[in-house]
């Protein structure tokens, strides 16, 4: 377990999945947790299920397909707690597609939702947080990001490793003001994404520690980047992914 105690911390996509998780794993340690879905009712009635106290959630609603909503999202947290401690960049997706049917307008939309909206939200915690010259950010890569998008398609793949570079840049200019940045990339995870998987689409998947992570350890991960325990841990990117990168 680690302090989050009235920290203001901004979770997007954090609906479902891993989003969900790292929502959760934050309340427990005593973080107000910005809550962050595409329809304001579904998140509310999400705020409600989380936590009975609604002083511990804050409801956030913007459609990232266009990346400017981001920043209204991150102006809204700043809003409503007077500050920003963190922000987890998870909304993202995609659907597999062969390279030879790919289209620069599927392209672009995955590069709008996995890449772009998480520039812009993070340009507007780093704004908030240099003021104060503290903060945390953490966004959700994949194993992707470090090769082919096998499974994931070449969009998906190259959003990713994009997002891994942008943490990377980001790091080291926003390193002299207190702030750090890092990234964490999960392998196979239990979520809505791997759900339709077939038995046999399992079985190909290489992984040393033979099962998918649970969303819950993806979160653990996520706290731990975000804590004072990882003071001095800038620029990295962390696999979460049961021994597939190596």
């Amino acid at each position: 377990m680690y302090d989050f105690k009235d920290s203001a911390i901004l979770v997007t996509g954090s609906t479902r999945g891993i989003g969900r998780a790292v929502a959760e794993a934050l309340l427990g340690m005593g973080a107000i947790v910005g809550i962050h879905g595409r329809d304001l009712g579904a998140v509310k009635a999400l705020c409600g299920e989380l936590s009975p106290d609604p002083k511990r959630t804050v409801p956030l609603a913007g459609d990232f397909t266009d990346p400017q909503a981001a920043a209204s999202v991150v102006r809204e947290m700043v809003g409503a707690c007077g500050k920003l401690d963190g922000l987890v960049n998870n909304a993202g997706g995609g659907k597999a597609a062969a390279f030879r049917a790919m289209t620069l307008e599927k392209w672009r939309a995955t590069f709008a939702v996995n890449l772009e909206a998480a520039v812009i939200a993070s340009r507007e915690a780093y704004a908030c947080m240099r003021e104060k010259r503290h903060g945390g950010i953490v966004n959700i890569a994949s194993a992707a990001a470090h090769g082919p998008g096998r499974m994931m398609g070449a969009d998906y793949a190259a959003s990713k490793a994009g997002l891994v570079s942008m943490t990377m840049s980001l790091a080291l200019e926003a390193a002299n003001y207190g702030i750090r940045v890092n990234a964490v990339s999960p392998g196979m995870v239990e979520t809505d994404m791997t759900a339709p998987m077939t038995e046999k689409q399992r079985n190909a998947v290489w992984i040393p520690m033979g099962r998918f992570a649970r969303p819950a350890e993806i979160a653990s991960a996520v706290a731990y980047l975000l804590s004072e325990e990882s003071a001095y841990v800038t620029g990295h990117v962390l696999h979460v992914d049961g021994g597939m990168w190596m």
